[in-house]
């Protein structure tokens, strides 16, 4: 066997080379080290945040996580060890078949929004976004001529005309029978009761009318123009729901985007994605979940009655308007003031009772028409005669809850009367209303009777530390001592 020799020149020159080979492993690592350390942050991070809230999503269309996981815990420290556990498995399945050989050593949330941060800022973000997936042009447009077209109606005092008329045609009849009574029982041969003429009477008095449908509707709304027996009897806890009680905040701001353009389209999100009378999206909690977020009230029954008288008071100008633009109209509410208020001989009682009656049967005609409304029929904002249904001579026989206004195929429906009353809310309200409906369904399953949505994040901005040995550097090392590296990664993840 051959020997062979090494000189000390050449062990220096391969000494240096593998010194220099090693050094350059060490930096390709450590460039190696950022890439797979910044790879196994962005997937714990969406792994963490791939665990939404299923029922929110598919009830509602908003992405959101809930800290608490379902526990009473509040603030991101679930979440965090979620994304660590996550971002540990993802290392370890690559420990073998890489060089990286990274330690996941600590995860944190220091910044995150919750749903209810800055008035549900974060609800109408999403709930834009969800609206976005529609038509925006066509969308905004159709929401901006509604709203216009709706809250454009000046009110008119339709129920005080036809209460003062009637009073005052009520004084001049007491006023009358005390003269007649005076006569009768004075020694003054020159007077007589006969002098007096008698208070004429029409068959239907309008004026009674209105009283009797007042009446009714001062005990209950909605016994007038709804079957009180197919209504919800949902109630609520006003005092517990998020637009009432002190919030968990996160620390992220949150920045608005166009205001007309959002409100459209945020308006158009809540019509297509809560319930309304009418239409029942077989959600948990509420059932009219539009007509609480426009009038806010603590049950069901008392929300849909706030918006119906809403509409009732446009109906009254609207239909008190058509009245006026018809002199025919107006000319048969005269003849009815005349034979009423006729004995007075007084021109303005008579004028006050035209009025009066001119008011009635515009609030007899508004009821019928919410009654057609909320069965799902539409009505023309302003009516012409061929779209008018009650008769001023026989108000009595549409007091009946079946009885309703004329149907039309074109006109106002009830859903666009809930977009301009929506529209004349801020933002802010309707958001934070969203989350007292959207939390009063998810407490009324069991699954989630504990999730409260000012613990649920839609957005983050995570931090993962890595901790890794030194590998190439420390085949040269003789004694023995390891150096380390440490590494930090963020992401920022929204819904």
């Amino acid at each position: 066997m051959k020997k062979g020799s090494l000189t000390v020149f050449f062990a220096l020159i391969m000494v240096s080379v593998m010194t220099l080979i090693f050094t350059m492993g060490e930096c390709i690592r450590i460039y190696e080290l950022q890439d797979f350390s910044q790879e196994y942050t962005d997937m714990a991070v969406e792994s963490g945040f791939s665990e939404y809230n299923p029922y929110l999503w598919s009830n509602y269309r908003i992405l959101a996580i809930d800290l608490g996981y379902g526990s009473g815990n509040v603030g991101p420290a679930a979440l965090e060890q979620k994304i660590l556990e996550y971002c540990t498995y993802n290392a370890n399945m690559e420990y073998g078949s890489n060089y990286a050989r990274l330690i996941p050593e600590s995860c944190s949330a220091s910044n995150y929004s919750l749903l209810t941060d800055s008035k549900g800022a974060g609800v109408v973000m999403l709930g834009v976004k969800a609206a976005k997936d529609g038509l925006a042009e066509q969308i905004i447009t159709g929401v901006q001529q509604k709203a216009e077209s709706i809250n454009g109606v000046e009110k008119v005092s339709v129920e005080q005309q036809a209460s003062d008329g009637k009073a005052a045609l009520d004084n001049e009849k007491v006023a009358l029978q005390e003269k007649k009574q005076a006569a009768a029982t004075d020694d003054n041969p020159d007077t007589n009761p006969s002098d007096y003429p008698e208070p004429e009477e029409v068959e239907d008095n309008p004026l009674d009318a209105f009283s009797v449908m007042k009446e009714s509707i001062q005990k209950g709304f909605l016994s007038t123009v709804a079957d009180p027996e197919k209504l919800s009897d949902v109630q609520i806890d006003l005092s517990a729901t998020p637009s009432h009680r002190t919030l968990n905040t996160g620390n992220m701001e949150i920045t608005n985007g166009n205001v007309l353009v959002d409100k459209a389209l945020f308006v158009d999100y809540l019509l297509t994605s809560y319930s309304y009378y009418g239409r029942d999206l077989k959600h948990d909690g509420m059932k009219y979940e539009v007509e609480y977020l426009i009038a806010g009230k603590e049950s069901d029954v008392q929300s849909l009655a706030t918006v119906l008288e809403e509409i009732m008071l446009i109906r009254e100008a609207a239909n008190f308007s058509t009245i006026m633009d018809h002199p025919s109209m107006v000319a048969q509410a005269q003849a009815v003031a005349d034979i009423l208020a006729g004995f007075t001989m007084n021109p303005a009682i008579i004028e006050a009772v035209k009025y009066a009656v001119i008011a009635a049967w515009a609030y007899i005609e508004s009821t019928l028409d919410v009654r057609l409304l909320i069965s799902g029929g539409k009505v023309p904002l302003i009516k012409n005669l061929d779209q008018w249904t009650s008769d001023v001579w026989h108000l009595s026989n549409f007091l009946d809850v079946n009885c309703k206004a004329k149907s039309s195929e074109t006109g106002i429906s009830y859903k666009d009367y809930l977009i301009g009353f929506l529209t004349l809310n801020s933002n802010n309200t309707l958001a934070m209303r969203a989350c007292d409906v959207m939390e009063n369904a998810l407490n009324a399953t069991e699954d989630y009777k504990d999730v409260k949505v000012d613990n649920m994040a839609f957005a983050a901005d995570v931090t993962i530390t890595y901790a890794a040995d030194e590998m190439f550097m420390s085949l040269l090392d003789s004694s023995n001592t390891v150096g380390e590296y440490s590494l930090s990664k963020h992401k920022y993840i929204s819904y």
